[in-house]
């Protein structure tokens, strides 16, 4: 095939392009093509192209090359490729006005933020942070929001929105958690809804948590506080570890409910055996018993200056009236009974009075009015007053029982009178005593000694 070569298909003369090896018809409505071939392939070619005009009447629809790929006439081309891409367009648009009408709508979950962080640096306390909910497809969201931890409160925990937006909050008590990094989640979730659920990663870093805090600014610096561990104590010599039960939704509670409480509980009824069941064991003891009741307490330990041994006891922290130390230890220290009592008749259940630097108090709680230092220390001058009132009474009894033993006294004489007098002074200062301990109560309990340091287990 050369460039004298005509057509197969219209007849007109061939023209040979030696750039790109292609034979094309000029004739615009042929637009017949085919690439030239090497000689030593020339009457192959031939024969296919003559035998493709042959088998269609002369007039080939295609010609094949000399590596036996069709090429499609130009004009041909060209119309496929226009036609493809209008076909496409149409597609195109059809898709996106007729697909939204055809398939099914369906509301799409979207919170505006899935990790909040909590920074208290300052141990003073946290604001609560605002997420906001928004339904970014049709029809109603019906969602629902929750805290995998106590500490965390979600408001509202539920909401309905078609198209506007909703705010919920979250809240962290870092009053009830120890210093360090917290972790923990709120879930949002929307029945039916696509992109639901949706999880919100929440961290709180916290230097020193407000509870703590408030504790060591009442007791000062020799007051460490720790919470959610085991006391690393036994509960006496024979080395069994305490062991608190922590349970989940316990409260603080008013000072009268905690009063209550104590009542009723038996813990200071259990006899005090030496080296079996001593303050450590009470002091679990009370605290698995109010965990039980659903009423928070700590675990505390005392260093007592001069001892080798410390003391063990328990806090809580009243809504009303802040930290109270209790004592519920059962026949451990000794008591000052008066003549006619005895230490059996004595309340067992006390509250604590600690400060660092000075002396461990006791008041039976049926005496005790406030948990405050000062309390304590106006009860124990009382306390010193009476003593010192009873002692002028001995004294005064003394006497008289001196003046008029072995004596007949006459009626109006000066030993008569004198008698007279110092009965009367005994009748007085016996029904003073009797007022003081009317206040003060039966039985006075000696200090362990003054307290060096504390630590508290919540």
């Amino acid at each position: 095939m050369d460039d004298s070569s005509r057509c197969p298909q219209c007849g007109s003369r061939m023209h040979y392009d030696a750039a790109s090896g292609f034979l094309w018809c000029p004739t615009t409505e042929c637009g017949f093509v085919v690439r030239r071939v090497p000689p030593s392939r020339e009457n192959a070619a031939r024969s296919r192209v003559e035998t493709a005009a042959v088998s269609t009447g002369g007039a080939p629809e295609r010609t094949l090359d000399g590596e036996g790929v069709p090429l499609e006439p130009r004009g041909r081309r060209w119309r496929l490729v226009v036609g493809t891409l209008v076909l496409m367009t149409i597609a195109a648009v059809l898709l996106t006005t007729v697909a939204p009408v055809l398939l099914p709508q369906k509301p799409v979950l979207s919170v505006s933020s899935n990790e909040i962080v909590f920074n208290d640096q300052a141990g003073t306390g946290v604001m609560p942070q605002a997420l906001a909910i928004r339904n970014q497809g049709k029809g109603r969201l019906e969602w629902h929001a929750g805290a995998d931890v106590p500490w965390l409160t979600v408001e509202p925990q539920s909401g309905s929105t078609e198209s506007e937006l909703q705010i919920f909050t979250i809240s962290a008590d870092t009053m009830a958690l120890p210093e360090g990094t917290h972790s923990a989640t709120v879930l949002v979730t929307a029945d039916g809804a696509r992109n639901s659920p949706q999880v919100v990663a929440v961290r709180v870093e916290l230097a020193t948590p407000l509870e703590a805090r408030a504790i060591q600014d009442v007791l000062g610096e020799d007051v460490d506080v720790f919470y959610g561990v085991q006391p690393p104590y036994v509960t006496g010599p024979l080395g069994e570890p305490v062991n608190l039960v922590r349970v989940e939704g316990r409260r603080d509670v008013p000072w009268q409910e905690l009063m209550d409480f104590l009542s009723q509980d038996p813990t200071d009824e259990s006899p005090y055996v030496q080296d079996v069941y001593m303050c450590g064991g009470f002091s679990e003891t009370l605290y698995n018993n109010a965990a039980a009741a659903g009423i928070r307490a700590a675990w505390v330990s005392l260093d007592i200056r001069g001892r080798a041994v410390g003391h063990a006891l328990n806090a809580f922290f009243t809504t009303d009236r802040g930290l109270v130390f209790v004592d519920c230890t059962g026949g451990d220290t000794a008591a000052v009974v008066l003549s006619g009592s005895d230490e059996d008749a004595c309340e067992h259940d006390r509250i604590a009075y600690v400060q660092p630097g000075l002396e461990y108090g006791l008041v039976s709680i049926d005496r005790a009015e406030s948990p405050s230092y000062d309390f304590y220390q106006q009860y124990a001058a009382l306390w010193d007053a009476y003593v010192l009132d009873l002692g002028e009474f001995n004294r005064l009894v003394a006497e008289y029982n001196t003046f008029v033993r072995g004596r007949t006294l006459i009626a109006g004489s000066a030993d008569a009178r004198r008698a007279q007098t110092l009965r009367r002074e005994l009748e007085a200062t016996q029904t003073d005593l009797q007022l003081q301990l009317q206040v003060l109560g039966n039985c006075r309990w000696v200090s362990l000694g003054v307290v060096d340091s504390v630590r508290i287990y919540w």
